[in-house]
């Protein structure tokens, strides 16, 4: 297998895109050519990964990928060095389509690509590049004939109609009422990512 590299972005790079990233990490495992990273369109270099995200898991490995975790900002090059590129919410895919244009056909939020990846399998040495294909194949399918609400009608024929909430993205809790309900969306959708691409969902405490 070639080393494929995925790359997770939200926001400040401390709480959604970090936690999906050691996610992944974790199902593949440490002898895995697929690499996994993560950074933040409005990264603070430096910065801590959260807390709540750090404590979800007491063993040593998780526990040490945490607090070596330091937010970074989104660069063109970590867009175009990537072979799929999950983000947190379609907003900030957005801002990545504009940063980098060139790479918008690998680019999907992480509910939008566990859902599109549904009966993917492959057993090929590059599977996250026929992942993506096959990701960008559903999309096409699923994408009414262009008008002027393509991108809205494109969301609700995928995940129906649920008023003014953007089913394809988690949203920024960070620290507010909703925090955990933030995680377990990331945690869900991290998880069947993993089912889809052939890792294991661990569940050490």
């Amino acid at each position: 297998m070639t080393g494929e590299k995925i790359l997770v972005v939200c926001a400040a790079n401390v709480c959604r895109s970090p936690l999906a990233e050691l996610g992944l990490r974790r199902g593949f495992g440490a002898d895995s050519s697929i690499s996994v990273s993560s950074a933040g369109v409005r990264a603070t270099e430096g910065d801590a990964i959260c807390e709540l995200v750090s404590s979800l898991h007491d063993d040593e490995g998780w526990r040490e990928q945490a607090q070596s975790h330091h937010a970074r900002p989104v660069t063109i090059e970590l867009i175009e060095q990537s072979t799929l590129i999950l983000t947190a919410s379609r907003d900030i895919r957005g801002e990545l389509v504009r940063l980098a244009p060139r790479s918008r056909d690998w680019m999907f939020t992480l509910k939008e690509a566990a859902h599109l990846g549904a009966g993917f399998s492959s057993t090929g040495p590059d599977r996250v590049a026929d992942y993506v294909a096959y990701l960008d194949r559903a999309r096409s399918r699923a994408t009414p004939l262009a008008g002027s609400d393509g991108a809205g009608s494109r969301i609700r024929r995928l995940f129906g109609n649920r008023g003014a909430v953007d089913p394809t993205s988690i949203a920024d809790r960070h620290g507010s009422r909703g925090h955990r309900e933030t995680l377990a969306e990331v945690q869900s959708s991290t998880a069947t990512i993993l089912a889809q691409l052939g890792g294991h969902r661990r569940h050490a405490s």
